[in-house]
């Protein structure tokens, strides 16, 4: 992923990755600020399945939250990788949706 030259703000739109040991169903999808939930390697043994969250989130107080709910259903946390949405794509995501990073 690369790395905007704009720094991090506590209060600004963030892109985040986020990955965690075990399945989650994607349908927390919107329980978890709308990041997009893709399950890989799930066969018939969920304890090896990685989940990747993926997405934009208003702010860290979002981000924060969906950390809290990560860890009430006991997932382990593998990869937490935010960066500042570029101003040009946080007016576009106001209008059109979110932006996600590469």
């Amino acid at each position: 992923m690369e790395v905007p030259s704009q720094r991090l703000a506590i209060d600004s739109r963030i892109a985040c990755v986020i990955r965690v040991q075990g399945a989650l169903d994607p349908r927390w999808s919107e329980r978890l600020g709308g990041l997009r939930v893709t399950v890989s390697g799930s066969g018939s043994d969920c304890r090896t399945a990685t989940t990747e969250l993926r997405g934009e989130l208003l702010d860290q107080a979002a981000l924060l939250g969906v950390l809290i709910t990560l860890n009430d259903q006991r997932l382990p946390l593998l990869e937490v990788t935010c960066v500042p949405v570029p101003p040009a794509a946080a007016e576009h995501s106001e209008r059109n949706g979110r932006w996600t990073p590469e």
